[in-house]
């Protein structure tokens, strides 16, 4: 018993620390910082009056996303497209938010991909700050399904591309990148290939789009005929960006692959700040 009792009295000195440590440790493992924001703020705005709508991002990190309903905000934050959420209340759609993220002064000096578009954030830890902010503020809860689908990959066609590289000086102080179809034709500036084949997902194709171009750097083309009326649904555009592909020298390859779908299981309506 005196062996146990020494035995005992030996090691509590160990133990102490031990406990006193390990809350740390579960906390944080790799002693890396948090990846969330240190200033927050959620925002309804007055449907009545005019708005600015789509997302920036600041120098630092901060980010700054106006005018759109949960939903958008969900697919901001994942990197998902609209169709790829599911369930959920009517209002996640309908009411629209102002909301702003600021990242604390120990992460700012390392967030230096500020490329975005309308709706999309192409930095990886600016997207795990906003997931946290979404789930706590909206009482989120989600679950993701994954189902087998039609997946395409943005391939090069092997002919001559038309893509023209974009100026260096704009590339960098022009940091979004926007494809649009006005005055009938398509007008794509200052792209990247991963945002062609998000844009492709998104608003034609509704499926899961993998750039296999291998094309790195920001590119422009503005089509230099334009289309005639009879050749364009204007509501609908989706047809005459799948017939700009060739023209581009890329080409859509569809395939079978896995396609994820995010599950709204909960959410409410956050408090105001």
């Amino acid at each position: 018993m005196r062996c146990v009792r020494r035995l005992l009295t030996s090691l509590l000195p160990l133990l102490l620390v031990f406990f006193a440590i390990s809350p740390l440790a579960a906390q944080d493992k790799s002693g890396a910082p948090r990846l969330e924001f240190e200033v927050a703020s959620i925002k309804l705005i007055d449907p009545s009056v005019p708005h600015m709508v789509g997302v920036e991002v600041y120098p630092g990190g901060r980010v700054v996303i106006n005018g759109v309903p949960l939903k958008s905000l969900i697919a901001i934050a994942f990197r998902l497209s609209y169709w790829q959420i599911s369930g959920g209340d009517g209002w996640m759609e309908k009411d629209n938010y102002n909301v702003e993220g600021k990242p604390p002064e120990t992460l700012r000096s390392s967030i230096k991909d500020l490329r975005h578009t309308t709706y999309g954030i192409e930095d990886e830890s600016l997207r795990a700050m906003l997931q946290p902010m979404l789930i706590d503020r909206f009482q989120l809860k989600f679950h993701r399904e994954t189902k087998t689908g039609d997946v395409y990959q943005l391939e090069r066609n092997g002919k001559t591309l038309r893509l023209r590289p974009t100026e260096t000086a704009l590339a960098e102080t022009a940091r979004m990148g926007s494809i649009g179809f006005a005055g009938g034709r398509w007008v794509i500036d200052n792209t990247v290939m991963p945002e062609l084949a998000k844009f492709a997902a998104d608003n034609v194709l509704h499926a899961p789009v993998l750039d296999r171009t291998e094309l790195a750097g920001a590119f422009d083309y503005k089509q230099p005929t334009r289309l005639p009326d009879s050749e364009v649904n204007y509501s609908d555009p989706s047809d005459s960006f799948l017939r700009l592909m060739p023209e581009l020298g890329l080409k859509l390859e569809r395939t079978k692959g896995p396609v994820e779908i995010l599950v709204i299981d909960q959410a409410a309506r956050p408090s105001p700040n």
